[in-house]
């Protein structure tokens, strides 16, 4: 069996071919190619699927992925911050980095991802492009709000993103400067607007062929966009053994720096897909308000101490998704029981 590692750049990929079978001072071989599927072809056919492939995350790793599956045994996808030690030493160049992956592979301890399939991940983008878009509209009204607080005024109602708020808007701005301004912005605002709109229709398309959407929206408080971020960045629920591990992989677990008798736990780790995180913080404000059981919960954390808020809120976020993996798992709607116990 061969081992490969493919560093993979936008023009070129190192190949470093491993072969144990043979000494030490020839078990290494490195070709340099272009970054292209027939290039990749002509390499790894000649080797008739008697090979191992890893290469690590990255844009590319999904197309990558794709054309070099049908020719190899196995392809593993690695994850390059958590590469060990022993491998990040003062070197760096691409022939190093594919004898690294080559190495690792061989010896069974690359940190390996998940690839999700095409469609899962173009849904993924989706879900993640939508998120920017939701900020630059954020960011539109933020701009919009300090000319108003420049100017000293202060609109009577609550939302000033109505109709009749926009119409005081354009008659109360002063100034010929502060009101070209704020046209530019409405006008990106309602571009933005447009392009939410558009994408959510789509994202209404792919989720409504996942069940698994409808089973967490069962939860009170839980709309279609925290569901489906969930779903989508989780994939194959089967690849993970409880919930712990679950909330782990969406980086809602704490830290951890022991030793001996001294136990030290830190903030969360925020790793994984931080949409999913941002989703699931704006639930839990809505779960809260609407499932007593998760009231309940998130006063315990709270312990009556409004500094101890974000925590509890972060907190209930981390509980809430250990009750999504039950659910999920089990291919059930919510029950308040869950939220009392440990979803195994």
């Amino acid at each position: 069996m061969i081992f490969i590692g493919m560093d993979v750049h936008s023009k070129t990929t190192t190949f470093c071919f491993c072969d144990p079978s043979l000494p030490e001072d020839c078990r290494y071989r490195w070709v340099t190619c272009q970054t292209t599927a027939e290039a990749f072809t002509a390499l790894l056919a000649p080797l008739q699927g008697h090979c191992k492939v890893a290469f690590e995350v990255g844009t590319q790793a999904q197309w990558v992925a794709g054309v070099v599956r049908p020719l190899a045994a196995e392809v593993q996808v690695a994850n390059p911050g958590r590469i060990p030690w022993l491998f990040r030493a003062g070197r760096k160049n691409d022939r190093l980095d594919a004898k690294k992956l080559a190495v690792l592979l061989h010896m069974d301890q690359l940190p390996k991802v998940h690839l999700p399939s095409s469609e899962v991940s173009a849904w993924r983008s989706l879900i993640n492009y939508r998120r920017s878009l939701v900020q630059q509209r954020t960011a539109c009204k933020t701009r919009v709000r300090a000319i108003v607080r420049s100017q000293g005024l202060r609109y009577p109602q609550r939302n000033l993103w109505t109709k009749i708020g926009l119409i005081w808007l354009k008659t109360q701005i002063a100034g010929e400067v502060s009101l070209l301004m704020v046209d530019s912005l409405l006008t990106e605002l309602e571009a933005k607007q447009r392009q939410i709109a558009a994408v959510e229709v789509q994202l209404k398309r792919i989720a409504s062929a996942h069940p698994g959407v409808d089973v967490l929206r069962t939860i009170p408080g839980i709309g279609p966009r925290t569901a489906e971020a969930v779903v989508a960045f989780a994939d194959d629920i089967r690849r993970f053994s409880r919930s712990r591990q679950f909330a782990s992989y969406f980086g809602l677990t704490p830290t951890e720096d022991s030793s001996a008798q001294v136990v030290r736990h830190g903030h969360i780790s925020k790793r994984g897909p931080s949409v999913v995180r941002w989703v699931l913080a704006e639930a839990a404000h809505q779960v809260i308000r609407l499932s007593p059981e998760f009231k309940r919960f998130f006063d315990r954390v709270q312990q009556g101490q409004k500094a101890r808020k974000k925590k509890a809120i972060v907190a209930t976020a981390r509980k809430l998704l250990m009750v999504m993996f039950g659910m999920l798992r089990d291919g059930t709607v919510f029950e308040a029981a869950r939220v009392t116990q440990e979803a195994a």
